[in-house]
């Protein structure tokens, strides 16, 4: 009990509960698991080797992140996202990222380093015909670049965001071009940070997102674009 509580307490959870959580993650993302399908729990644990209590305490946490939904008496399901929907979480992303990065801290040269070998790591995925891990590599890559702000309340929402958005990113990064467009504006964004540019650094980014939305499902990126024209 006193382990479980310490464990609460600091936030962590239990090698096990990552583990399915980024695996019913990988799944959802991949197709594997198709949007309003149940999660059948006993053949869900079998198959990532965890008992049931894990699985649900993973369950638990992406039906909070919104990937999943809990209807009582009936279990977990796929969550259904409208493309409608995806277009206001980008939006509202924008939002809060911009807040975080104009109030980071310049990071350090190891932590630069850090960023680097993460987006060599995502070069070395794109190239790959298993190109699957770039999706959370990716997301890897732009919450490390928000953890140097302080502002720890706003990027708690930017994480549990960043979650829902890894299913439209999939669909982006199935294009080779996109995969290896991603890597190159990560350089750019890590310039800037090595800079210490903000100028610079807010500029590679609202690049990097309005090439994202060329890689969108049509309503997605033309919502994007009719926001970015003049009224």
């Amino acid at each position: 009990m006193e382990a479980s509580e310490s464990t609460l307490r600091h936030g962590r959870k239990p090698r096990s509960v990552e583990m399915a959580i980024q695996q019913i993650r990988a799944k959802v993302v991949s197709g594997e698991l198709h949007p309003g399908e149940q999660i059948r729990q006993h053949e869900m644990a079998d198959e990532l080797g965890v008992s049931r209590m894990p699985l649900r305490e993973a369950l638990n946490v992406l039906a909070e992140q919104g990937l999943l939904m809990h209807r009582p008496n009936a279990g977990y399901f796929v969550a259904k996202r409208a493309p409608n929907e995806l277009a206001q979480i980008r939006r509202i992303l924008e939002l809060l990222e911009n807040e975080l990065l104009v109030s980071i801290e310049w990071p350090d040269p190891d932590y630069l380093s850090q960023l680097r070998d993460l987006n060599r790591r995502m070069r070395e995925c794109a190239a790959s015909e298993h190109w699957s891990p770039l999706i959370a590599l990716n997301r890897e890559f732009h919450l490390k670049v928000y953890s140097l702000s302080p502002s720890k309340l706003i990027l708690g929402e930017v994480k549990r965001l960043w979650g829902l958005a890894d299913l439209f990113i999939a669909a982006k990064m199935a294009d080779s071009q996109a995969r290896h467009r991603t890597v190159e504006e990560h350089e750019q964004i890590i310039d800037g940070l090595a800079s210490r540019d903000m100028a610079r650094c807010l500029a590679a980014m609202d690049m990097h997102r309005a090439s994202t939305s060329r890689g969108l499902p049509p309503d997605i990126a033309s919502a994007r674009m009719r926001k970015l024209q003049p009224a």
